[in-house]
């Protein structure tokens, strides 16, 4: 079978599509805070609670969803961390090491996808000089065959290093690191000046993305 028919297969195919809805919705993760350490930039509390998956932030500071995303990604796919000894909880902390939460890998009792979203913070003007400066956006270029989070083409959504705004969390993880240099006036060999495109983590469904910075007016 040729790579084309592979891949249509999977949506082509009910039954085959029915148990690939399943087995990604099967989980979430409960992101509770516990402590707060200071004054939260974004507005964080103790006590806060956040339904979050692979793809969901649920309105959890960015920053803080992409530190946590590589370990939410093996609870949502029924991992666990070796390093912990209870396989469905672990603990984590902000970048800016003042918020502490608790995750625990919770089972959904639907096969719904966990979409969430909330309205974006305005950040400016608390102590974050590139974010004065710069806006930020993702630019949805294509969706090889289906964004489960309905992204497409022709799709423009603001973010910022604290706000994943309506975009996908996992393609806003991958988009993060190179946000950050963006926003920092730097720029990449193999990019434009203030953008650079690429593709989101999904490879199976490519997902591809150009995300740029223009300055505030």
């Amino acid at each position: 079978m040729s790579e084309d028919k592979v891949k249509s297969s999977l949506y082509d195919d009910e039954d085959i599509l029915k148990k690939f809805v399943k087995f990604e919705n099967q989980y979430f993760q409960q992101v509770t805070i516990t402590r707060v350490e200071g004054d939260c930039p974004y507005g964080h509390s103790e006590g806060d609670s956040f339904r979050v998956t692979n793809c969901n932030s649920d309105g959890l500071c960015g920053a803080f969803y992409t530190q946590l995303h590589s370990s939410l990604l093996t609870f949502q796919y029924g991992g666990r961390l070796p390093w912990d000894k209870d396989p469905a909880c672990f603990t984590g902390i902000c970048p800016e090491m003042k918020v502490q939460v608790e995750v625990e890998r919770k089972k959904k009792d639907n096969i719904k996808l966990l979409k969430t979203l909330v309205d974006f913070k305005d950040m400016t003007g608390k102590g974050f000089p590139a974010v004065d400066k710069y806006r930020a956006f993702i630019e949805i270029l294509g969706v090889e065959l289906r964004c489960a989070w309905g992204q497409k083409q022709g799709h423009r959504f603001e973010i910022d290093p604290f706000n994943t705004g309506k975009v996908c969390g996992f393609l806003y993880s991958k988009a993060y690191p190179y946000l950050n240099v963006l926003l920092s006036g730097a720029s990449f060999p193999w990019a434009e000046e203030h953008e650079m495109i690429s593709v989101c983590p999904d490879s199976y469904n490519q997902t591809s993305f150009r995300l740029v910075i223009e300055k505030r007016k």
